[in-house]
């Protein structure tokens, strides 16, 4: 685990600075023998950049800290998840769709969304299904200053409790992204950080039967399913063929004798022996 908390762009800029210096000793002749070491040391900065860049965006990484992205079981279990949402009309015809299977489901809301749709936010606590943070405004928290990450992860909180009585104790960075400072932030604040294991990218619309096919052939007993009900703070793009795969994805899975849970119980099993 990496316990320095510096921030990823803080720690690529120190890498840039080593391999340049690197590649001037192998220009200038120095160090090169009885190996080109200038050379060498710009090779393995930038590696460790590259290490570092993957460390920040894949979702089971844990060298920046622990994440979450399924739970350690046998039983046969997925959770269902979507992100960016509220958005009329895709969130409500999602929760239909739940509803007509007996689905509960995990939503990762944006705050200025829930804002300007309570009455989504209210019906997804009111039908069993759990809420999760997403921050305020979607913003990438890699970019942002420590003191934004606060205020976008409990302003989010703020307006989700406003409308429900209750701030989700689970979060989920945009697009996953995260780095030391970003998972410090959160473990002050007693958020745990969940990601996933299964994505079909449906997120670009690449049909009905692509995001089933990716969805389906890569769950086990565990897997935490990541889809999309919302698009950002835009809300422009269409999330249509989402909903009509959600109908599929479940129907499948519900075939192959999987049971749906929440992320709340995804973490239970998570945090067995």
């Amino acid at each position: 685990m990496f316990d320095v908390k510096m921030r990823l762009v803080s720690m690529l800029g120190l890498l840039t600075v080593i391999v340049v210096f690197g590649l001037v000793l192998d220009y200038l002749h120095v160090l090169r023998r009885p190996m080109r070491l200038g050379l060498w040391l710009a090779v393995l900065g930038i590696l460790f950049g590259f290490f570092l860049t993957l460390s920040a965006v894949l979702p089971d990484n844990t060298v920046f800290g622990p994440v979450i992205t399924e739970g350690q079981t046998s039983q046969k279990i997925v959770a269902l998840t979507f992100d960016d949402g509220p958005y009329p009309p895709y969130t409500g015809q999602l929760l239909d769709v739940l509803k007509e299977y007996d689905v509960p489901a995990t939503f990762f809301v944006i705050g200025k969304n829930a804002e300007k749709h309570p009455e989504l936010i209210r019906r997804i606590v009111a039908e069993g299904h759990q809420l999760g943070n997403h921050t305020y405004s979607h913003i990438d928290l890699l970019k942002a200053e420590p003191a934004e990450v606060s205020r976008e992860v409990e302003k989010a909180g703020r307006v989700i409790a406003a409308i429900t009585g209750e701030a989700p104790q689970i979060v989920r960075p945009p697009h996953g992204f995260r780095d030391p400072v970003v998972l410090d932030v959160m473990k002050e604040r007693g958020l745990k950080v969940v990601e996933w294991s299964v994505a079909s990218r449906d997120w670009t619309n690449p049909g009905v039967s692509v995001i089933v096919e990716r969805t389906v052939s890569r769950v086990k007993s565990g897997s935490v399913i990541l889809l999309h009900d919302g698009d950002g703070v835009a809300a422009s793009a269409s999330r249509a063929q989402t909903v009509e795969a959600t109908r599929h994805i479940i129907r499948e899975l519900k075939a192959q004798g999987y049971r749906f849970v929440t992320v709340n119980e995804i973490l239970t099993k998570q945090e067995e022996p």
